[in-house]
């Protein structure tokens, strides 16, 4: 069983049958969204359509807590926006000057990028919904309760050794109404109003909990929404679920105050770059968004990375060579769910064919054509080919069908453009090659020199040539002449590409120019 199906039921069992199911997401917009904050987002994700996939409504929040206030300036922007510290994410100016605030530059490029992946999801703004007082009730039921949460703090605080809360202590916070910056707590009525004073621009003054500008503190806030929400289910970092961490202060908080039972959680590991130390950090800069994963990934095979991995398993994002490796582990569970490639265990072939229907926006009616990422990072380099001229290569080596219709040619156009942006960007210098245009200078054997005149005369002889029977041939005449094989294919690599390793000979050589293949085994200029 997948374990997003385990986690469906659990929560069916755990929660009852209801009309509707809630699960949550979110995250504060202090920086740029990356692949392991889209990590929690997803796991709410493939829960849900666990549940939906047995018949039950589901509703998907993604929470956007852009009303915590902007707490220091990042490397990568300028130094005056120190003068917005203090203010709401949702209201400190863009510094780039193309979205509504700094907070909506990041949030509006994330579900921009979610959208490419068909995941259904409700985006919701705190700011907006503190603002229209959506939340007034249990902002009020808070302050009522506060002994309660203090209590429940403390508790925690007693188990990790630390100081208790102090006296003065308030489960909100203000924003000054004239100059939006954090203000100190003042007094309560014990009804509406909320005095204030503002260290940053004097003002003293009451204001209403209805009008926005009073919000519950993130150890109350996360809890309140659950009750506000009536949260079913919520995934979590290893960080908000350790031991009296956030998600534990939260459970207590929901039950003494709000009267509710907290949600289900599951705790996520972190998302990695391979070969960086520590976690990203879209206010250090030291991440890779969807963006970034878009230039060389398919939407499915996004998802399918992180739909394979248990949740509780690190994910480690490798761009490098690893790449081709996650493309063939792909295209063999989309062969395995159409039942072209077989499973010898029954169990983890349903698993697998579940992974793919979770991995895919939408699941294909039949087999897709399947391009070779790996053949594509060779193809897209040689020299003076388009898109058609690689599908036909494609097609004659049989790679794809013969026939393939708009949307597999859709797909391996895709692929080609993805490939060649790998290759770009992310290739290593192993991979990379350039065709020789003019015949190397390198001392060759005669043994050799016959080898390779005898594949030259075989190649040419041929009007179609099959990639099996090449490949064999390349071998067979080094073989019977007892040429060691390391030594003869770094002479064939020297002579096309002037490296001494390079793509799979057979299928390099078929791709390329049958005449420019014949005169250069031939040695001749």
């Amino acid at each position: 069983m997948h374990w997003a199906d385990y986690v469906a039921e659990k929560i069916i069992k755990e929660r009852g049958d209801k009309e509707e199911y809630v699960v949550e997401s979110g995250i504060s917009p202090s920086g740029y969204v990356h692949i392991g904050n889209f990590r929690e987002l997803f796991t709410a994700y493939i829960v849900g359509k666990a549940l939906r996939d047995k018949g039950k409504k589901v509703r998907h929040i993604h929470m956007w807590d852009d009303y915590d206030y902007f707490r220091k300036v990042p490397k990568n922007i300028p130094k005056e926006w120190a003068q917005y510290l203090k203010i709401p994410l949702s209201e400190v100016p863009d510094p780039w000057g193309c979205h509504k605030s700094y907070g909506h530059h990041f949030m509006d490029l994330f579900e921009e990028e979610v959208a490419k992946l068909g995941i259904e999801v409700e985006f919701l703004h705190a700011a907006e919904l503190y603002k229209s007082g959506e939340y007034a009730n249990e902002v009020r039921l808070a302050l009522e309760r506060r002994n309660k949460i203090i209590e429940v703090l403390n508790k925690y605080r007693d188990i990790a050794k630390q100081p208790h809360l102090e006296e003065s202590w308030q489960p909100v916070q203000i924003y000054c109404p004239k100059c939006r910056k954090e203000a100190e707590f003042v007094e309560w009525d014990g009804e509406w109003r909320i005095k204030y004073k503002c260290q940053n621009c004097g003002s003293e003054d009451w204001t209403d909990i209805r009008d926005g500008n009073v919000k519950l503190r993130w150890r109350v806030d996360w809890p309140m929404r659950w009750a506000h929400f009536n949260v079913d289910f919520e995934p979590a970092g290893k960080d908000h679920m350790a031991a009296g961490s956030s998600w534990d202060t939260g459970q207590d908080i929901i039950k003494e105050v709000f009267e509710k039972e907290g949600p289900i959680g599951l705790m996520y590991e972190f998302v990695g770059i391979k070969g960086q130390k520590g976690k990203m950090s879209g206010s250090k800069g030291n991440v890779i968004l969807l963006s970034d994963l878009y230039e060389v990934l398919e939407p499915g095979v996004i998802r399918f990375i992180y739909a394979k991995h248990r949740a509780n398993k690190e994910i480690k994002i490798d761009l490098g060579l690893d790449l081709l490796n996650i493309y063939d582990e792909f295209d063999k569970v989309e062969r395995i769910y159409f039942g072209v490639e077989k499973v010898k265990n029954e169990e983890e072939e349903q698993e697998l064919k579940r992974t793919y229907e979770l991995s895919m926006p939408k699941v294909p009616e039949k087999l897709p054509a399947q391009a070779p990422f790996r053949f594509l990072a060779v193809l897209v380099q040689m020299p003076h080919i388009d898109d058609e001229k690689i599908i036909e290569i494609l097609q004659r080596q049989g790679h794809v069908p013969k026939e393939i219709d708009e949307k597999d040619t859709a797909r391996i156009k895709l692929r080609i453009q993805l490939a060649k942006n790998w290759v770009k960007k992310y290739a290593p210098e192993q991979v990379k090659f350039a065709i020789q245009k003019e015949l190397p200078k390198i001392e060759i054997s005669e043994q050799i020199k016959e080898a390779l005149r005898e594949l030259a005369d075989y190649i040419e002889s041929k009007e179609d040539i099959d990639v099996n029977e090449l490949n064999f041939n390349i071998y067979e005449v080094a073989k019977k002449r007892g040429i060691p094989s390391k030594e003869y294919f770094k002479i064939l690599y020297k002579l096309f590409i002037g490296k001494e390793r390079g793509p799979r000979m057979a299928g390099f050589l078929a791709s390329l120019d049958k005449e420019f293949v014949v005169k250069r085994l031939r040695l001749e200029s």
